[in-house]
């Protein structure tokens, strides 16, 4: 059967949630993931590594139950695992291709209406000496780190948001050695934070959050506040890192640097959403110049701006897994609305749970994220020579040599330097062009989104001839 009621792509908690709930309301339904398993990082790790605190076992107990509800449907659910999306025929058609022991599989599906749950990435700033062999994503090192495995030595962990201290946390749990955490936010800004947070999601929830930097504080690890990297340095690996206080926008304070002996480093401001399928769908999407990033637009039902078409998790916005599994059920629930499943009437009140537990966690969710964002006086520690896309190896020099020559967009810097062009497919560097542009020219009307192409990512051409 390739036709559906319902495509889901994404298993995460948004995704495996709106299976469940499309399911239990009558339609049939295709979940789509690129990973050998659902319930994505937080909770799969999770089901695997060991209980250290009270988040964890919040997170265990949260998976534990959503994953349950999933298992006892899952026989009535198409699932396609270890299978990526690389093209939309006609909004509702999905080009597969699956990676198998023998090869590539190829396959379309078709379904009424669309969910896309595809979550999250990193966003990271490069520095001098970021692509030294150490140097690692806070949510790369985090999951790796989940998974036993152990990287380093003596680490460094340096951004800003929560990320930091989760992954500092599950570090000191491994038995790692953390020299110091530099966070770029203020001490002051991040206590403001904190109160501002007690509204949205009152004081229970949000103590255990603080667990983690008590469980620092007992290590007597130094935290260095108002602090960036600026630079990792070594011969044929991270050997040392500097770090450097700076001011309320993030630009470095001259005479403060510290020199920091470590042999790994974890380092994020936060998280994007991903918009690679939206984009590609042909969503409309909307800049957020306060959080830094493109989010698809959608009403209150999840419905993007093509009918049918739904959005759902920290792909649309970042607030968390709680957050994500609620739009889920609110997006799976709309669908089967549409489809004739279950009358209006019937869910406006069963949904009014899911839709105030939202209105808390996305305010929640907007104030960490402001506090992940990055501030402009961040790119000042960029040099000439410092390698912007890795993929291509696109230095700092060779944009702004572009913008100069009359680069206008990130898809003008992208047919003039081949930024963007690599595996990532500018995932990582595609949000930063946009302020550097911006920084090199002030001129705000230049953001834009990278034009989507297919396929989404690289495939094999074995995918694309059959």
């Amino acid at each position: 059967m390739n036709e559906f009621d319902l495509i889901i792509i994404g298993g995460g908690p948004s995704g495996i949630t709106a299976a469940t709930e499309a399911v239990r309301l009558g339609a049939s339904v295709a979940l789509v993931d690129e990973n050998r398993h659902v319930a994505g990082n937080v909770f799969h790790h999770r089901s695997r590594g060991p209980i250290t605190g009270p988040s964890d076992k919040i997170e265990t107990r949260i998976g534990a139950q959503i994953l349950k509800d999933f298992d006892q449907v899952k026989d009535r659910i198409s699932v396609y695992l270890n299978t990526e999306v690389w093209n939309f025929i006609d909004k509702k058609t999905v080009s597969l291709y699956a990676k198998k022991n023998h090869g590539i599989e190829e396959k379309q599906i078709t379904g009424k209406k669309l969910i896309i749950a595809e979550g999250a990435f990193e966003r990271v700033v490069p520095f001098p000496g970021w692509t030294l062999p150490g140097v690692f994503s806070i949510g790369g090192l985090n999951a790796v780190v989940k998974g036993g495995v152990v990287p380093g030595k003596r680490f460094l962990v340096a951004g800003s948001g929560p990320l930091q201290f989760v992954v500092a946390h599950h570090l000191i749990n491994a038995g790692a050695e953390i020299e110091a955490i530099a966070d770029a936010t203020s001490l002051t800004e991040t206590v403001a934070t904190a109160f501002r947070s007690l509204t949205s999601i009152g004081a229970q929830r949000l103590r255990w959050r603080f667990d983690y930097i008590q469980n620092i504080r007992k290590q007597k690890i130094p935290i260095y506040r108002a602090r960036v990297i600026t630079k990792a340095s070594g011969i044929n690996e991270v050997e040392k890192a500097t770090i450097v206080r700076v001011d309320r926008s993030w630009r470095p304070i001259k005479g403060t640097e510290k020199v920091l002996p470590v042999d790994a480093i974890a380092y994020g401001f936060g998280l994007i959403p991903s918009t690679t399928l939206t984009r590609l769908c042909g969503c409309r999407h909307t800049y957020d110049a306060h959080l830094g990033y493109w989010r698809v637009e959608h009403n209150d039902q999840m419905e993007t701006s093509i009918a049918g078409v739904f959005v759902a998790g920290d792909g649309r916005t970042i607030k968390g897994y709680a957050a994500a599994i609620e739009e889920g059920r609110v997006a799976a629930t709309e669908a089967a609305v549409q489809l004739g499943y279950i009358s209006r009437n019937e869910v406006e009140h069963s949904l009014e749970p899911a839709r105030k537990k939202l209105k808390r966690f996305r305010r929640f969710g907007r104030i960490i994220d402001a506090l992940s964002a990055t501030r402009p006086g961040v790119l000042e520690i960029l040099s000439d020579d410092t390698i912007v896309c890795r993929c291509e190896e696109v230095t700092l020099g060779k944009i702004a040599s572009a913008v100069a020559d009359g680069a206008i967009d990130v898809n003008d810097v992208k047919r003039r330097t081949r930024l963007g062009m690599g595996h990532c497919q500018g995932r990582i560097c595609g949000q930063l062009i946009n302020e550097l542009i911006w920084k090199f020219t002030g001129d705000n009307r230049a953001r834009a989104l990278f034009t989507p192409r297919i396929p989404a990512k690289p495939v094999p051409f074995e995918a694309l001839t059959g």
